[in-house]
């Protein structure tokens, strides 16, 4: 019970999050305090990831349905978080349009792998990229934190180029990898008489 509820505990920590962005972002500069609660907000959504896969396997409670809704609840609430994060200019809307075409074809590709008998587990790329991206919210909101706001290039400026670089390549790759690993079993669904 506890690890369903750490689960779905991110989502509302998301929606807490855009909402106090929405808030700060439209009262001027980003105050000490206002980077603290974000920055709290992001934290604690990060590690609900954490623990609550930790949860479900200290108290043998792993069932296929948290399997399924841990990733479901992953892209939801980053996603919440990086369209208000390019809705308050902080990021490029590419960010989240990247990550969320790589959300659908990853978990079209695991359909593809369930149904050849394929493990639908999460790869290594999946969490490189889950850490990457947990590590870009915090970056970005320390970069606007630290940026004059009347910099051309928005909130943090140079360095959120470069941070939304990391994030769109990581995703990137991570798609490459699921679908490369799914291709086999969309080869074999795509044969006749199969």
């Amino acid at each position: 019970m506890l690890a369903y509820v750490l689960t779905f505990g991110r989502i509302v920590l998301a929606g807490a999050f855009a909402t106090c962005l929405a808030g700060f972002a439209g009262a001027g500069p980003l105050t000490g305090a206002a980077a603290g609660v974000l920055l709290a907000l992001a934290a604690a959504e990060e590690l609900t990831d954490i623990f609550d896969g930790m949860a479900a396997r200290h108290a043998g409670t792993v069932t296929p349905l948290g399997g399924i809704l841990d990733p479901l609840v992953d892209s939801l609430a980053r996603l919440t978080i990086y369209f208000s994060l390019a809705l308050a200019g902080w990021v490029s809307l590419a960010v989240p349009f990247v990550m969320a075409g790589r959300d659908i074809v990853v978990a079209y590709a695991r359909i593809a792998c369930a149904a050849a008998g394929v493990s639908t587990s999460a790869r290594t790329s999946g969490k490189i990229k889950a850490v990457v991206q947990g590590a870009g919210i915090l970056a970005l909101i320390l970069l606007a934190s630290g940026a004059p706001r009347e910099a051309a290039s928005g909130p943090g400026g140079g360095g959120r180029t470069g941070v939304e670089v990391v994030l769109i390549a990581v995703t990137v790759w991570s798609l490459v990898d699921y679908v490369r690993a799914a291709w086999p079993a969309v080869r074999t669904m795509g044969r006749p008489g199969r």
